[in-house]
């Protein structure tokens, strides 16, 4: 497992609305790489472009050496990019179990499975309480479970995070940080997308910035917290 995700000059847009204009970034192997921004400044649509939901125009992304480009999201997948989106997107009538099982559909050995189960369980004990309680009915601090333990279960490489600590309250959210930095502590990289600076660079080993769909700043957590252009894009402080 290594997981060095690389995008160089990724441009898109959604119809004639440029969202991306030729955005590069290095997540590195085994570190956790975040994606700093406000709302609106293209970081969804970078994590959309990578698992390949926003066709890109221009540019290309590469997994580990291999190119991801062209691949469908569930081929991406396939080759070890997982994916936690903004919202959880869970299946609110289905239980916990369905909704991690749905995360190894591309797996046919029940045994690897079960296997995989048995891990998300262990990294979530409350998950294993409640695997027979429909995903709807949660709190929104174990939906937040169950949509990291369902991208756990196809064995990403990389992780991609978006917004984790979205609706949730402030003691949830530091639970949510402490889950992200001990699931990379297994050996997943991450690429984590949020506003929360501090908590993020707190657990990151590097970061971007994105403003109006373009990277403007990057450098590790220390510098970035100092960094004029990043109090610039995501404070409005000149």
């Amino acid at each position: 497992m290594t997981g060095s995700l690389i995008t160089e000059n990724i441009s898109a847009a959604y119809g004639s609305a440029q969202v991306l204009n030729a955005v590069s970034i290095a997540a590195r192997p085994g570190a956790i790489t975040c994606i700093l921004g406000a709302n609106g400044a293209g970081k969804t649509s970078l994590i959309r472009a990578i698992i390949g939901l926003l066709p890109a125009s221009a540019g290309r992304i590469v997994l580990d050496g291999e190119p991801l480009s062209g691949l469908s999201p569930h081929a991406r997948i396939g080759r070890g990019v997982g994916c936690v989106p903004e919202g959880r997107k869970l299946f609110p009538k289905m239980t916990v179990e369905e909704n991690l099982r749905v995360g190894a559909y591309l797996v046919a050995d029940k045994r690897l499975i079960g296997q995989r189960l048995d891990r998300v369980y262990q990294t979530f004990p409350r998950l294993a309480e409640r695997r027979q309680q429909f995903a709807g009915t949660m709190s929104g601090g174990e939906q937040a479970m169950v949509s990291i333990g369902r991208a756990l279960m196809s064995e990403p490489r990389i992780l991609l995070i978006d917004e984790p600590s979205l609706g949730l309250s402030p003691a949830l959210v530091r639970d949510s940080f402490a889950i992200v930095r001990e699931i990379n502590k297994t050996g997943v990289s991450i690429l984590l997308v949020e506003q929360n600076v501090r908590q993020t660079l707190a657990i990151a080993d590097y970061g971007y910035v994105i403003s109006q769909g373009s990277v403007v700043a990057h450098g590790t957590s220390d510098a970035l917290l100092n960094d004029a252009e990043m109090k610039k894009a995501y404070f409005g402080i000149a």
